[in-house]
């Protein structure tokens, strides 16, 4: 299959995705049927898991540009990273491209994106604003929050946002 045909089916499942949303939305909250809440549990993430074309190479990256540690991982083929209270599985194998629009990313949080900056111009790589200037520091949430977004090895958007300063509720 061509990139063009992979693309316009990746492109018409987004769209399917978003109509169903709407349509979700737009309907009167009574006819959800959602259950209670539950009561005295919480709810986190626990792990991210990307399907990345070299194990290796993926590793090296989230390390080296993010500081994440591996951990133990007792499936082969597979990679695990500690990030921060969760984890992120790198599963190995992937051959498919990955969707080129940004909207599809994995958000991170930091105390301060300059180290995460200086990382990958280490490395020859660019990051851009929200805008996609490249070189740029989105500085445009109204909660003084700043962004950067740069891909990865296997060509997924990460964004990496300094909201860790945020009181968390």
């Amino acid at each position: 299959m061509t990139n063009r045909a992979e693309r316009s089916r990746s492109w018409r499942a987004v769209v399917s995705a978003l109509l169903w949303t709407v349509g979700m939305l737009a309907l009167p909250a009574r006819t959800l049927a959602y259950p209670q809440p539950m009561s005295g549990a919480s709810v986190a993430v626990d792990h991210i898991a990307l399907h990345v074309a070299d194990l290796d190479t993926s590793v090296a990256f989230y390390g080296q540009v993010l500081g994440l540690r591996e951990i133990p991982s007792a499936a082969q083929g597979r990679r695990w990273m500690a990030l921060g209270a969760a984890q992120l599985h790198l599963l190995g194998g992937r051959t498919a491209p990955v969707p080129e629009n940004r909207e599809r990313h994995v958000a991170l949080t930091t105390d301060s994106l300059e180290p995460v900056m200086a990382a990958l111009k280490a490395r020859g790589m660019n990051w851009q604003d929200f805008a996609g200037n490249v070189g740029q520091v989105s500085q445009t949430r109204s909660d003084g929050v700043r962004q950067i977004f740069f891909r990865d090895p296997d060509g997924y958007w990460i964004e990496i946002n300094d909201a860790r300063k945020l009181a968390k509720p």
